[in-house]
């Protein structure tokens, strides 16, 4: 018992205690009371009973192991460039944990576009699969949540000195540079053809949950504001208790288009490995 709570002490110290809930949108009663419990249990219903079935319409079509994919620009080997890519995003994700730390705010790493960041990180240093184009490809069209960041970025509560722009350079990167690069690349960073919408199904499948289960109850449990999903964040253009509801009407439309807009953009500035049969 000892042990279970001196774990449960060094996690609220080092994960959650310096959350400042004097800083407006960073979460606190106020944050947590801007909705009812029994509001935010049927918005959550409605988010999943969608989301079911978009995961279940892009599953039971996506044929990822039936399609040859087409072969690297670089064969087996890895890049210069990808390396010295992976290094760099290595770099900021670690200046933006040790900011964690030091603030004693670790509990923020849940957060999308650091679960973006880790797995950026595992796709340039893992084995080519099919199992890294798989989900290589859901994370493209869960990346208009680190657009939303962009568009509308939370960054009063950042005081240490390169935080700030810490969070520009780790979003840039994750939304812009290194998707680009890697689908520059082909082989298994290739991407499905224009007139396939099953991974987009399946990304909106797993995204939304995310925020609306974990994310939302855990930041109700602990009164902090993960992913502005307990209350809307200063920067919200729907500031109000019907956030949400607004949430519903554009985060499908969001995740329909934003992934299929991204890689048209790519396809223009990058030379893209198309999939192809053999």
């Amino acid at each position: 018992m000892a042990i279970m709570e001196a774990i449960a002490e060094w996690f609220r110290e080092a994960f959650v205690s310096g959350v400042d809930f004097t800083i407006e949108g960073n979460g606190g009663p106020d944050c947590v009371n801007l909705m009812s419990m029994q509001r935010r249990i049927i918005e959550t219903i409605a988010f999943v009973i969608v989301c079911s079935w978009l995961w279940q319409y892009g599953y039971r079509r996506f044929d990822l192991y039936r399609t040859p994919l087409p072969k690297s620009r670089f064969g087996t080997s890895d890049p210069f460039g990808k390396r010295l890519l992976l290094v760099t995003l290595c770099v900021v994700f670690g200046m933006e944990l040790g900011f964690k730390f030091a603030t004693r705010q670790v509990i923020f790493i849940v957060n999308p576009c650091h679960v973006f960041t880790t797995m950026q990180i595992i796709f340039m240093i893992a084995k080519p699969s099919r199992r890294v184009t798989f989900w290589f490809r859901l994370h493209i069209h869960m990346l208009y949540g680190a657009f939303l960041a962009v568009a509308f970025p939370v960054v009063n509560t950042r005081f240490l000195h390169m935080e700030v722009i810490t969070y520009w350079i780790q979003h840039i990167l994750i939304l812009f540079i290194v998707p680009a690069y890697l689908i520059s690349l082909g082989g298994v960073y290739s991407v499905e053809k224009w007139n396939d919408w099953n991974y987009v199904a399946m990304a909106a499948g797993i995204f939304l949950p995310y925020n609306m289960i974990f994310l939302q109850f855990l930041g109700v449990y602990l009164e902090i504001n993960l992913c502005s999903m307990v209350c809307n964040a200063v920067s919200d253009p729907f500031a109000g208790p019907n956030y949400k509801i607004y949430g519903l009407l554009y985060m499908p439309l969001l995740s329909m288009f934003f992934g299929k807009l991204m890689t048209l953009l790519y396809s223009v500035f990058v030379p893209i490995e198309r999939e192809k049969s053999n």
